[in-house]
């Protein structure tokens, strides 16, 4: 494959672990808001927000890995198991692929069942992991240790950027990995264009495996986003933390409280937090006091959850169309197997 400094204006940096390893920084291209802006912008609007992507920090991600063990949240479960069963299957649907990529990857725990069935059949894989956390690093090393004929190119970055990066230099067949029900963070015409833009960098030989949670009890998609062990209310409140670091924010976390329920009118959960009692906060990087009424919330994070005629819709409507589809026993998950409409 070639190499990805060949491409002006894609990347700013590489590091080189080993002969094996490689992670590629990108280069910030069209101009993005900062940490700062953003929260600027969130915190003064009507109906307070903040960005769910500014979640994955380093303790954000720790975070996010125990709420993947805890009882109530079956999500990252039920699609390892699906995935554990099926891998050798999802590899045989791709048997002349041998790249892999992935967005989001984190510790690529649930990655792992793929990586082992995909080199029973080839001498040597390539997997290409792109997040914008820095567990890309560990996690890359560890695989090294697992698997002995993987080479790794990590890409740090935003999905999209990554995409482009991935999408411009990898000519050869590739299967694209977007796991964890991710999708449902976007909101829906977000969602629609982002696979869109996942359909605009596939060739035709390409495909595209993406998880889907979906819609069940609401007994249990509540439980899933308030566990007892409060893993999700840190995982939540962490961004106020951020804040207090790297802004300067003079946040006191325990006069704000977690709320997550679902918006069955949505099909949605929400993650919001919720004031306790009226206050301002002044926040002095970005000059601003932010004044809270007695109740009022910080928008965090919408988790859609899906059935299967919506999953249909949305492939079709992004130019895609599903090949083969992947269930648990009792319909808690989706995994889908994708390919690009030929033009």
């Amino acid at each position: 494959m070639a190499d990805y400094l060949n491409k002006p204006g894609l990347i700013s940096s590489v590091t080189v672990y080993n002969e094996r390893f490689k992670v590629y920084l990108a280069s910030n291209g069209v101009k993005e808001n900062t940490f700062a802006e953003d929260v600027k912008i969130g915190l003064t609007s009507q109906r307070k927000f903040l960005l769910p992507k500014y979640f994955y920090d380093t303790a954000g991600s720790g975070l996010f890995e125990k709420i993947c063990e805890t009882p109530e949240y079956y999500v990252t479960r039920t699609e390892a198991e699906i995935i554990r069963q099926n891998s050798d299957e999802i590899s045989g649907h791709n048997y002349h692929k041998n790249i892999l990529v992935e967005l989001g990857s984190g510790s690529s725990q649930k990655t792992r069942y793929l990586l082992k069935s995909f080199l029973n059949c080839h001498n040597e894989i390539k997997y290409i992991p792109i997040d914008v956390s820095d567990i890309l690093i560990p996690s890359g090393l560890d695989l090294l240790d697992e698997f002995d004929r993987l080479k790794i190119d990590g890409i740090h970055s935003v999905y999209e950027k990554g995409l482009l990066i991935a999408g411009t230099v990898v000519k050869e067949p590739k299967m694209l990995i977007f796991l964890g029900s991710s999708i449902g963070n976007f909101e829906q015409r977000e969602a629609l264009e982002f696979l869109k833009l996942i359909a605009s960098t596939m060739n035709v030989d390409d495909s595209f495996l993406i998880g889907f949670d979906l819609v069940k009890d609401m007994n249990v998609l509540n439980a899933a986003y308030n566990d007892e062990e409060g893993y999700t209310a840190k995982f939540n409140l962490n961004l106020l933390k951020r804040i207090n670091t790297e802004l300067n924010g003079e946040f006191d976390l325990s006069k704000f409280k977690h709320k997550a329920f679902f918006n069955a009118d949505d099909s949605r959960i929400e993650m919001h937090f919720v004031s306790l009692e009226e206050q301002d906060i002044c926040i002095h990087e970005i000059r601003e006091k932010i004044h809270f009424k007695k109740g009022e919330t910080i928008h965090t994070e919408n988790s859609y959850k899906f059935t299967d005629e919506m999953i249909e819709k949305l492939a079709s409507k992004a130019g895609l169309t599903i090949e083969k589809m992947w269930k648990d026993e009792i319909d808690y998950f989706a995994l889908c197997l994708m390919r690009k409409v030929p033009s």
